[in-house]
């Protein structure tokens, strides 16, 4: 999609995501009640929002050699490479600044291979891009194979009971699946709803929607506020495969994400913001190197702390994002100049 045809709620709905995960890493593993009712109430909603905006955009494709060409070669091998490639690269940074040794670095390549919930440190979240992968496979499917859409909801639920069940299955006697497959199994669900949310969004009457998002914030508050005095018992930590209430996290997170998509959507109707904007649109890089960045925290002492982890997780990556970006942009004009 060009720059001039971007729905910017879109824009900001990532930008809030990334957000929320560079917040719950930063905070993940430090002591305190606030912070740990922070931390579940993020994970609540800020992956099942990104599966929800990977099916915005899915196209169904034909049933011949060009429609299978176009899943494998144009959606899902530019992921696969994007996978490998950032995943290398961090796996090497990690051996330089951690000093790790070659033992370990060579093995972490063959961790990379496997995936899922095996991946630690700066390759933490890369279990996402893995079930993204194949539930953009599974979910394009789904939507080009299975026409009546009561029938394709039918299966993802399906996929979605089987998804949760297999949280307590192992996988050839290891506890971690390849590639976190069977979260991929959830993120069907949520990818299928996204397709056809971001299908009906705009035809929904303004009013309407801001009367849902009250609701929605105020449902919001009080599943926190239940959490905080124990009345609550909703985990939904997905890498790990670690899901409290599988009807929870069926009905939860995709009434967490509506709210979001109807507060970005005002945002935009006010005018937009642009800093949310750029993050939104580099929201990859920020999600493949906000761990390795929070490693610059430790350098001093007085930067160790949560707070700047999330201040450094997202600045570093937004700078190096802003750098490629101004590299391609003189690279474009000077192809644009020659070719004068």
């Amino acid at each position: 999609m060009s720059a001039k045809k971007r729905i910017l709620w879109v824009d900001y709905a990532k930008c809030f995501g990334i957000i929320a995960v560079v917040s719950g890493h930063a905070i993940n593993d430090v002591a305190g009640k606030g912070l740990d009712v922070a931390y579940n109430a993020i994970y609540w909603w800020h992956m099942p929002l990104f599966f929800m905006l990977g099916g915005f955009f899915l196209k169904k494709i034909s049933h011949d050699y060009q429609g299978w060409t176009y899943l494998l070669g144009h959606r899902l091998r530019p992921l696969l490479i994007a996978y490998l490639l950032n995943g290398s690269i961090l796996i090497i940074l990690s051996h330089y600044f951690r000093d790790q040794s070659w033992d370990y670095t060579l093995f972490y390549f063959g961790r990379l291979l496997y995936g899922g919930s095996t991946l630690n440190n700066y390759l933490s979240v890369f279990w996402y891009l893995t079930a993204y992968i194949l539930a953009v496979f599974l979910t394009t499917l789904l939507l080009s194979y299975v026409k009546p859409v009561w029938l394709q909801f039918s299966v993802a639920i399906g996929l979605f009971a089987l998804g949760v069940t297999l949280q307590d299955i192992t996988f050839m006697g290891k506890s971690d699946f390849p590639w976190d497959a069977q979260i991929s199994l959830l993120a069907v669900f949520w990818m299928l709803l996204g397709y056809y949310v971001f299908r009906w969004f705009a035809k929904i009457k303004w009013n309407y929607k801001l009367i849902y998002a009250a609701a929605g914030t105020l449902f919001f508050a009080v599943l926190i506020y239940m959490y905080a005095v124990g009345k609550l018992d909703f985990v939904l930590w997905l890498k790990s495969s670690n899901i409290h209430s599988g009807w929870q996290a069926f009905v939860i997170p995709p009434i967490l994400c509506l709210v979001v998509f109807i507060a970005c959507e005002a945002i935009e109707r006010a005018g937009g913001f642009l800093p949310l904007e750029f993050i939104g649109q580099n929201t990859d890089i920020i999600m493949f190197y906000h761990r390795a960045a929070f490693d610059l925290t430790t350098i001093v002492s007085f930067t160790d702390n949560w707070y700047f982890r999330i201040i450094i997780g997202l600045a570093a990556p937004i700078l190096l994002a802003w750098i490629i970006q101004f590299f391609k942009n003189n690279k474009l004009r000077s192809a644009v100049k020659n070719s004068n």
